[in-house]
């Protein structure tokens, strides 16, 4: 029995050992729901809501392992520590060919998807990639033979970093290929949100200026002047005090708006 870990995942390897492969299967199919595999692997998802099952595993699983390898017991506390990672379990037998599959990874910024296509379907490998993207909304279109991963964050991008570490899944060897700028492209995310943000802020303030974004700097002033010289108080003739309040309203409105795309201008085109 081989043991390796990741932050995310413990993986079992049970070497030519049917009966052991078999003893802990069945202990998984009557007691753990958040699972999938087939006849010589299978992956357990974490679920909190089976933190005490899991505990009783690991340490069966420890327990197995101290047997098999002479009691090396730093290996066994780690094996008992690993209650909130994936737990993947996988027979392995003598000159037993491993499955491959090739698998391209894009990230499609126009509807912020991750896109994983796969030269075989394969729907353990399917129903893998939903349980590690839970948090998103996962879709598959078969004609494309592509899963498309929606809505992603920036979280997106260290769940995906795992994804590509792993290198194997279900006892299936993965050979990814992908954008080496796909982190970065994902990573911007979040700024390309607050440039958007500020664009539709500015744009409110271009419409108190009668004016719209992109108008050169002389038009967004002269706006300016003739909209301060109507709403200020000094050129009004009228002494009714709603008015007068409505106005002086209206002009703040107007003077910040002002200020605040004369800096923008400034920034972006040194406007003095």
């Amino acid at each position: 029995m081989k043991i390796y870990q990741n932050e995310k995942n413990i993986n079992i390897i049970i070497e030519n050992d049917v009966n052991t492969f078999y003893y802990l299967k069945n202990i998984i199919d009557k007691n753990f729901k958040q699972k999938i595999g087939n006849k010589n692997k299978i992956i357990i998802f974490h679920n909190p809501e089976e933190n005490v099952i899991r505990r009783y595993f690991l340490k069966l699983l420890s327990r197995i392992y101290a047997k098999k390898n002479q009691n090396r017991r730093e290996k066994i506390y780690k094996i008992e520590k690993c209650i909130n990672k994936n737990i993947k379990l996988s027979l392995v037998k003598e000159n037993q060919i491993q499955q491959k599959i090739n698998i391209k990874i894009n990230y499609n910024q126009n509807i912020n998807s991750i896109e994983i296509k796969m030269d075989k379907t394969n729907r353990f490998i399917l129903r893998g990639i939903k349980n590690i993207f839970d948090q998103y909304k996962v879709l598959y279109y078969p004609s494309l033979d592509t899963t498309y991963i929606q809505n992603i964050d920036q979280k997106a991008s260290k769940i995906l970093k795992h994804f590509i570490l792993t290198k194997e899944l279900l006892g299936i060897f993965l050979n990814i290929e992908y954008d080496k700028d796909i982190f970065d492209k994902i990573n911007n995310l979040k700024y390309r949100k607050n440039v958007q943000r500020a664009n539709i802020i500015l744009n409110d303030f271009y419409k108190k200026l009668h004016c719209q974004n992109g108008d050169p700097y002389e038009k967004i002033r002269k706006n300016y002047l003739f909209l301060v010289k109507k709403y200020h108080p000094d050129y009004l003739n009228n002494d009714n005090s709603i008015i007068l309040k409505v106005y002086s309203k209206k002009l703040q409105e107007i003077q910040h708006a002002y200020k605040t795309i004369r800096e923008y201008y400034k920034y972006s085109s040194n406007v003095a």
